[in-house]
């Protein structure tokens, strides 16, 4: 019976070291082809929220000073007569952890990208006729005046009295249109997504590619799909 078993007997065997080196070795590079891509993937998503609460903040401040001050269009005494009045009534109502006014900072140094990854100072300059503050939550906002009839277009949206940019992660990078920076249009009526009056201002071309209408677009379909 010994010798039957013996021959019989079932050996168990292990891996050798070239076996988990190759194992290790292909780990490390399915880890490294997807990890970025999951990374990417999650600050988007991240980008989305801060967008969408965002807008949600500013549209009822916009509405709420639109009640107090009337209507914001300069040309009949409105209250968007200067980026630095439409700041002052704006800052009643936020929470600011860092005030830069008309001066430097609160904004990532430098030039920012269009998203065809062109650059822009129009941000990252810290021209002084705008401006600037980080809110509590790591948003840094830029206040502009546009027009005192509020007709200026650009920027695939109309009738505009003014903007409102953010950089939704602050100074923080990408700083790009369309990934981290998006803005709003202080209409008449009220706080509107930059892009809604025209879509083709968010792509990989022409004047899509500088992405200032991308705002629209991510509030629209939830995503950053471009």
């Amino acid at each position: 019976m010994e010798n039957y078993l013996r021959k019989f007997k079932i050996f168990k065997n292990g891996f050798t070291l070239a076996e988990v080196l190759i194992t290790l070795v292909i780990v490390g590079v399915v880890a490294a082809m997807t990890i970025p891509t999951l990374i990417n993937n999650t600050n988007k998503q991240e980008y989305v929220s801060r967008i969408k609460k965002t807008y949600s903040t500013f549209a009822t401040v916009t509405n709420k000073i639109i009640a107090e001050e009337g209507n914001p269009k300069a040309s009949v005494g409105g209250w968007a007569s200067s980026s630095e009045n439409i700041y002052n009534l704006y800052k009643k109502h936020l929470s600011i952890a860092m005030d830069c006014s008309n001066g430097d900072g609160c904004f990532g140094t430098g030039y920012y990208k269009f998203l065809n990854l062109g650059n822009t100072d129009a941000i990252g300059l810290q021209k002084n006729t705008r401006y600037k503050v980080v809110l509590a939550d790591g948003v840094s906002v830029l206040f502009e005046k546009i027009a005192d009839d509020c007709v200026n277009n650009y920027g695939g949206t109309s009738d505009r009295c003014a903007v409102i940019d953010v950089d939704v992660n602050g100074a923080k990078g990408p700083n790009q249109w369309g990934r981290d920076l998006f803005g709003f249009v202080i209409k008449e009526d009220g706080l509107v997504p930059r892009g809604c009056d025209d879509t083709n201002w968010c792509g990989s071309s022409g004047t899509g590619g500088y992405g200032f209408g991308c705002t629209c677009k991510v509030l629209r379909e939830n995503a950053i799909n471009y």
